[in-house]
Parts: structure tokens; sequence; C-alpha cells
């Protein structure tokens, strides 16, 4: 192995060491589901949608080029293990909370914008009281204090093993954020109103419903706040992904940004 070529499987290396299995298992789940024609890889357009899903913000000139940057074989295509690369890239250089966005979403907690993240940022400096870059147990029990929230030294220090994956002691940003988030963060409400819907049709949890019993779903959601023409217009678009008559439904929730829009 050459010089270079070594370089570059340290670094895939490094970059997915960055995960534990469990991250990595769900990432593998979401590549797959996005893998609209099951090819091991993903394009442009799957990688979008797979990104919006993940909550990593960048344009997209942006994605083609840190695609580019990733893609070995040069095909505009990334497979699995380059799309863990694409993810410590894409921290690097467009969306500095990429990688701790993938990991909030792992847990199965929405991901926060990055202003949501900035202003986390600003209240873990505050109560950073010395400065270190890390807060002890006393620190996050002024943290829950300030939230009306008084907890015992037992608990505050099982929420510290809870969170201290490099076992410090101490608990820097990141690892607050995903306590936080793990804590106090929820799937979205109208996400389960969307997956209880979709399993009502789906009794056996197989992932896909007739298109037929989508025009049914989407009336019973959103009817009233779409015309006939927009109902269609959903279950036309989410037919149109598969050819067969059935809908996924992590690919049918992809194209429910506008529905979301109607309904928060």
């Amino acid at each position: 192995m050459s010089d270079s070529a070594a370089a570059v499987a340290a670094a895939a290396n490094a970059k997915t060491a960055a995960f534990s299995d469990k991250e990595l298992r769900y990432f593998r789940k979401m590549f797959d589901m996005f893998d609209a024609d099951h090819s091991g890889a993903i394009g442009f357009f799957e990688m979008k949608n797979l990104t919006k899903h993940l909550g990593v913000e960048m344009t997209d000139a942006a994605l083609r080029a840190s695609m580019e940057a990733i893609d070995e074989n040069g095909n505009g295509d990334l497979e699995f293990e380059e799309f863990v690369q694409w993810l410590g890239r894409a921290s690097e250089t467009a969306d500095e909370f990429a990688i701790l966005k993938s990991k909030i979403r792992a847990q199965g907690t929405r991901p926060l914008s990055n202003a949501q993240i900035d202003q986390l940022r600003e209240v873990f400096r505050h109560f950073d009281a010395d400065g270190s870059g890390s807060i002890d147990v006393n620190e996050l029990g002024a943290v829950f204090q300030a939230m009306g929230q008084t907890l015992s030294q037992e608990e505050l220090e099982s929420l510290m093993k809870q969170a201290d994956d490099d076992g410090s002691g101490e608990m820097e940003f990141e690892e607050f954020l995903l306590l936080m988030c793990s804590n106090f963060g929820s799937p979205h409400s109208f996400d389960n109103e969307l997956l209880e819907a979709f399993h009502k049709y789906d009794p056996l949890k197989t992932g896909v419903v007739s298109c037929e019993h989508l025009g049914l779903l989407v009336r019973e959601l959103v009817g009233h706040q779409l015309s006939e023409e927009e109902l269609r217009e959903v279950v036309d678009v989410a037919a149109s992904l598969r050819g067969d008559g059935y809908v996924e439904y992590m690919r049918w929730d992809a194209l429910w940004d506008a529905c979301r829009g109607i309904t928060l």
C-alpha cells in the first residue's frame, strides 16, 4: 500500500472510530433506506434527502463538492464506507455540526438546527465556570437548577456516567448536548403521528403500504389542509419512487416537508 493510500485508509478508520457500533448500525439502516435503487451506493439526490434527514445544513454546491472529494472511483455515487467518511469531511468543510447532528439523530431525537446548537453552546460556556472546556458534576447540577430542577448527587453522577464517553469524569460540549437531547428531546410529535398512522395500514410492519392506502392516510392526517390536487400530487410523487404500487415509509417520509410546514 502506498503512503497516500495508507493515509486515506487511516483517515477513514479514524472517522469510523468516531462513531459507536450502534450509531454505525443506524447509519447503515438509513443509508440502505435512502438507496432508492438498491445499488449499494447513493447518488446526489438520494444523498440530499439523507442529509436533510440527519439535519446537516449545506448548499447543493457544497454537497456536490463534498461528495466529489470522497468519491474515490469518480462514479458520482458514495458507498456506505465513503458516506461515513463524508460525515467527517462535512463537519470540517461545510456544517461543523454534521457529525454531532448525525449522533443526535442516531439516538432517536430530531436534530437541532445550527442556531439552536450555538445557543446551547453559549449555555454550556456560561456554566463552565472555570473555562476548562468541560463541566463537572457540580456545574452540571447548576445547569439543572437553572432549568428549575434539583437533582441529587447520585442522580447527577448517574447522568455524568451516562454522558461521559471518554471516561474523563467531566462532560465536554458534545457529550453535554447529546445528554440534553436524550433527556429532554423527543421525536417530533408529527413524526410520531405519521408513523402510527402508517402502521395502521401496515399492521405487520413490513415498511410498505399500497398507494391506495397512502391516499387514505394522507387524507386522514392533513386532508383538511390540502386541496384534492395537492393530495394527488403527494401520492403520485410517492408512487413514482418504487413504481410497483407501494410506498416505503422512510422514502415517503422524505416527501413530507411541505406537509410538516402546514401542520406545525
